[in-house]
């Protein structure tokens, strides 16, 4: 398949149109109508529909964009990264980071981008542990920041740091400041389903202890969860940064209690088989930089805000 076709096809289904793809190209409506038939040709099918109102795609033309999307783009950034090579960072790069610490990661981020690295073109996406692993696996995102609790062969991925958990619970009243793990069945939890990283982790430590948990209801969003904890439904079991925010303002929406000897890692994420250079390598390095920093002022815990 000619590579410069599969990119005219690419932008003609991302626009629905023919002339809009040749626009954005600019390049003439002719030379895409050409690419994409004789793309049709070497293949054998029709890949898209074409109506007065532009083009839609077929469901063979749904399998081929599907296949090959992540190809074109790294193609594109690898042609980026080779053009600035030794040049100031410029591209795309796409994160991914888990609910949990996109509140605190994404704003530092994207303030530290766009003033060291005013090139990059940087998209943020939050998802939970599988989607972002599963996300870098494919090439939708090139780097992932989540807790990564098992080795993925094709994934090399960097342990930032090791942040504590605890049990968050309704404003109001007195809480410890502390629990163990033997004293989380005494309380309704609301908790993810088993394939999140975090309830598996959760399991793995209260099952190898002989601990039932209450788990009233499986949710999987997290802030459904930090709703419902606040309305009196129920406590989780989350890191700082999950309700940093809150603590800050001092809303008291939430009490909170260190769980000894529980804690979550963060993790960065990328294909072991794609160094990571230019763009790709200076958004990790923000990401390091700061996860360490987070570790070093130790704005982990309540009492250290």
């Amino acid at each position: 398949m000619d590579l410069n076709a599969l990119r005219y096809f690419a932008v003609t289904a991302q626009f629905g149109s023919i002339t809009k793809a040749a626009a954005h190209l600019n390049v003439a409506q002719p030379a895409v109508s050409r690419q994409i038939r004789k793309l049709e040709q070497d293949l054998g099918v029709s890949l898209l529909t074409r109506t007065a109102q532009g083009v839609t795609l077929t469901g063979e033309g749904n399998h081929l964009l599907a296949r090959t999307g992540p190809v074109l783009q790294v193609l594109n950034q690898t042609r980026d990264e080779v053009r600035n090579w030794g040049k100031d960072p410029a591209g795309p790069v796409s994160v991914a980071l888990m609910p949990a610490v996109a509140p605190v990661v994404a704003p530092l981020l994207a303030a530290r981008v766009r003033v060291a690295f005013p090139k990059v073109r940087l998209s943020l996406s939050e998802g939970l542990g599988a989607v972002i692993r599963d996300g870098v696996l494919t090439g939708q995102f090139d780097l992932g920041l989540y807790h990564v609790d098992r080795e993925v062969p094709s994934l090399a991925v960097e342990h930032l740091l090791d942040e504590p958990m605890f049990l968050i619970g309704p404003g109001g009243g007195d809480a410890p400041a502390e629990v163990h793990l033997e004293d989380l069945p005494g309380y309704p939890l609301l908790l993810p389903e088993p394939p999140n990283p975090l309830r598996r982790m959760i399991d793995a430590l209260t099952e190898d202890r002989g601990l039932n948990l209450d788990i009233r209801e499986t949710v999987n969003s997290t802030a459904m969860i930090k709703t419902m904890v606040a309305a009196g439904l129920g406590y989780t079991v989350q890191s700082y940064s999950f309700f940093h925010e809150e603590m800050q303002r001092g809303t008291g929406d939430f009490r909170v209690a260190r769980i000894i000897g529980m804690t979550r890692n963060w993790s960065l994420a990328r294909l072991a088989d794609r160094p990571a250079v230019g763009a790709v390598s200076a958004v990790a390095r923000a990401i390091e930089d700061i996860a360490a920093e987070w570790a070093r002022t130790r704005r982990r815990s309540p009492s250290q805000t």
